[in-house]
């Protein structure tokens, strides 16, 4: 059980009050609720230098790097489409250095990736 315990000292004695017995669900903004459904989803994310980098959405902060997990890089939309590719593994992409992202829409892992398979965010 979740508590929030209040401490008030007098000269040497530490006594502690609770205060409630539960911590109250935290609202999130719509932005934040929409990041957090992306999380462990198939993503794209085009580059500023025409590479295609495919894996799953583990995490992204304020300057609007991500963090991909077994992702693969496509050099084109053609490898794309013909899954030629790389294995990369875990990467950070610089914010920076992004042109889109696109989440998976069948959000199935029996699906081969290819460029119809996402849609634009």
């Amino acid at each position: 059980m979740d508590m929030l315990l209040k401490m008030e000292t007098d000269n040497q004695n530490v006594q502690k009050t609770q205060v409630c017995n539960y911590l109250p669900e935290r609202v999130h903004s719509k932005g934040r609720r929409k990041l957090m459904s992306w999380l462990n989803q198939q993503m794209k994310v085009n580059l500023i230098d025409g590479r295609i980098l495919v894996g799953t959405f583990v995490c992204t902060d304020k300057d609007a790097h991500i963090i991909l997990s077994t992702c693969y890089e496509y050099f084109n939309e053609k490898d794309l489409d013909t899954g030629e590719s790389r294995l990369l593994g875990l990467v950070m992409i610089p914010g920076r250095h992004i042109i889109s992202i696109h989440t998976d829409v069948q959000q199935t892992n029996e699906q081969p990736i290819n460029s119809s398979n996402f849609e634009e965010i």
